[in-house]
């Protein structure tokens, strides 16, 4: 159903989004991810068929056996979805901890209208999906971390 939804072009999302959201040291960090993976995928940045052949694979989970849609309820705004938000870290680390490896996905969520048909869902929002199941060592692009930024750089204590 997502595979078919992404060939229509039938995107809808519950919370908007745009790229123009990250800016300065944020898409800076965003371009720099988006280098690193698309390199260690062997995608060229001009390379629109297979950056879209990726996106494709991502809407099949990455091939991972499982995937976890987490909604809110259909009144949710910002603080409910901050509150997911910690949930589905929580959730992250709680597979990484039984060796399990997953990938938070936001593309799922452009999906909403077709996630919630198919799966029957009612009177939710859907903010994102992770992806789950062991980890394939030798898959394209699984040893790639996102940068951390220093804690001095994100972080300001107060005495």
């Amino acid at each position: 159903a997502l595979l078919a939804a992404h060939a229509r072009g039938a995107l809808s999302t519950d919370f908007p989004y745009s790229a123009d959201l990250y800016t300065g040291v944020h898409a800076a960090r965003r371009r720099a991810f988006g280098a690193t993976m698309y390199s260690a995928l062997g995608i060229e940045r001009d390379d629109h068929a297979a950056r879209d052949a990726h996106q494709t694979d991502s809407l099949r989970f990455y091939g991972a056996p499982h995937v976890a849609l987490l909604f809110l309820p259909s009144n949710a705004e910002a603080r409910m979805a901050a509150d997911l938000g910690m949930y589905g870290q929580t959730l992250l680390l709680a597979l990484a901890a039984h060796g399990i490896a997953s990938c938070p996905q936001g593309l799922l969520s452009f999906y909403a209208d077709t996630v919630r048909e198919h799966l029957g869902v009612r009177e939710r929002k859907l903010l994102f999906g992770v992806s789950f199941g062991y980890q394939d060592p030798d898959a394209p692009g699984s040893a790639v971390l996102t940068g951390r930024a220093d804690l001095e750089e994100t972080t300001r204590f107060h005495q």
